[in-house]
């Protein structure tokens, strides 16, 4: 009888000992993986299929800048389509492919997201610029104390018709922090606040935040 393979099991136990010592970290028992960087985490997903086992690989930058409990890609997303498990040894070879990829990924974006000026030349350079992609790069110009800047990206936002639940209550924050900019021009305590609680409503580890300007 052949013995069957919980590839669910093996993946994590091959992602956690692979990643680990760059500072990588599991996200409780899920295949989600994570690199924390404070006011930014890098999210690494060894997404499952609902139809055949195996995974796909997705890195990101998400951004802690908007009040959330679950993670979201704001830069980045898919790295490999699908990759099928057919047996343990090719299993083992793939992962670790995929680790060796997520490595080299991780450095990259943490490069390119070093410090606030660099994180808002990166996300500037993307060509679109969507009404999430507005918001991230209000907050970064406010961190880089471009206040006039990021207060009339937030008014952009602002003003955008809402249709959606979530709309209005991203419309509401960003009232909220117009408010904040009109009575504290050159504080970013309100937008500290909010990275806390971002933080904080994912779970993620307490953490200084001397590395946001």
């Amino acid at each position: 009888m052949t013995k069957q393979i919980d590839h669910n099991k093996l993946l994590k136990k091959i992602a956690k000992e692979r990643l680990k010592p760059y500072g990588i970290f599991q996200h409780g028992q899920s295949r989600i993986f994570l690199y924390d960087r404070g006011w930014f985490t890098i999210v690494i997903e060894f997404q499952p299929s609902s139809w055949s086992k195996g995974t796909y690989l997705n890195i990101g930058v998400d951004f802690n800048f908007y009040p959330r409990d679950y993670f979201a890609y704001s830069f980045g997303y898919r790295e490999r389509g699908f990759e099928e498990f057919k047996d343990e040894g090719q299993f083992i070879k793939l992962m670790n492919e995929l680790c060796d990829l997520t490595i080299i990924r991780v450095k990259v974006l943490d490069l390119k997201f070093t410090d606030i000026l660099t994180a808002l030349k990166t996300v500037d350079d993307e060509k679109e610029k969507d009404n999430w992609r507005i918001y991230d790069v209000a907050i970064l110009n406010a961190l880089a104390s471009n206040f006039e800047k990021s207060r009339k990206q937030l008014e952009q936002v602002s003003k955008i018709k809402c249709v959606y639940d979530w709309e209005i209550e991203r419309k509401k924050l960003v009232d909220e922090l117009l408010e904040w900019m009109l009575v504290n021009p050159d504080s970013i305590d309100k937008i500290k606040s909010i990275i806390s609680e971002t933080r904080q409503l994912k779970k993620l580890p307490k953490m200084t935040l001397d590395n946001i300007t």
